[in-house]
């Protein structure tokens, strides 16, 4: 009997002690492999935010670079000088609508944005590690370069474009936006990137958009920087092509002057009110 006890407790024995190794085999797997991954997956969604954030903020300065002019000393600035923003205006408000804290009501796009320094609305509270500290601490770690630029020019171009100073001539507006050493001092992320050992990521996009070098002066100012280059708007031969305007309706029996050539006109597109702040 006892001889058939014992050998009937053996299997048990071993099925428990295999059990138990399982365990403890799964948990320093948990340890070292499985809760590294997942943390490692939601690291990598919100950095695939921040490209995305990146993209959008090289696309918005680029814009702004088409509706608004950089200070450029010509004879264009005396006639658009309320419509000129400068490259670190238009990092001011990158940093104040693109990277804020969505999830408040409070932050709105304001004219005052150009002029603010550092993150005044807050920053997306996804551009956060685990622990809660957040991807920038330090504005100098945003970094743009805004500009326009121009096509390549013939003798012909050349002269044209020295006639024209008051004209903005470069119809190329490009942005670039970068973020230096983002999250660089999570300690989470620190843990998690030994070797090689964690630095932070350096983030960059460029955005560019085809111009037809618009004014954001509304038609005003648009019209007082064309019409310099538009000699049938004033003068003796505008004066003397409507007498011969009249002379042609008079033919026509009409005794008035023409209503179908417009001497002189200037036909202005002008950007919305509402894109203007």
């Amino acid at each position: 009997m006892k001889t058939g006890v014992q050998t009937a407790r053996k299997p048990r024995k071993a099925a428990n002690s295999q059990s138990g190794q399982a365990m403890v085999e799964f948990v320093v797997v948990a340890m070292f492999f499985l809760v590294p991954m997942f943390l490692a997956i939601t690291v990598l969604g919100k950095f695939v935010d921040v490209q995305h954030t990146t993209d959008m903020a090289a696309r918005y300065g680029a814009w702004e670079r088409t509706v608004w002019y950089e200070d450029s000393g010509s004879d264009f600035n005396k006639h658009n000088a309320p419509n000129t923003k400068s490259s670190d205006e238009i990092r001011n408000e990158i940093a104040a609508r693109l990277l804020n804290d969505r999830s408040s009501s409070g932050t709105v796009i304001k004219a005052a944005d150009k002029s603010a320094t550092g993150f005044v609305n807050g920053l997306d509270p996804m551009w956060r590690d685990p622990s809660g500290t957040v991807y920038l601490t330090d504005y100098a770690q945003l970094a743009t370069a805004v500009k326009t630029e121009g096509s390549a020019k013939g003798i012909a171009g050349t002269i044209a474009s020295g006639a024209m100073g008051a004209l903005p001539k470069d119809s190329l507006a490009v942005a670039t936006v970068g973020f230096k050493t983002l999250a660089q001092s999570s300690g989470t992320y620190q843990r998690l990137w030994v070797v090689p050992e964690w630095k932070g990521l350096d983030f960059a996009a460029t955005g560019a958009v085809l111009s037809n070098t618009w004014a954001a002066n509304a038609s005003d100012g648009t019209l007082n920087m064309v019409a310099p280059l538009v000699p049938l708007r004033g003068g003796v031969l505008k004066g003397a092509l409507k007498g011969y305007a009249g002379l042609m309706d008079t033919w026509d029996g009409n005794g008035a002057e023409s209503k179908r050539l417009e001497i002189g006109k200037i036909a202005v597109d002008e950007v919305p009110a509402d894109r203007l702040k």
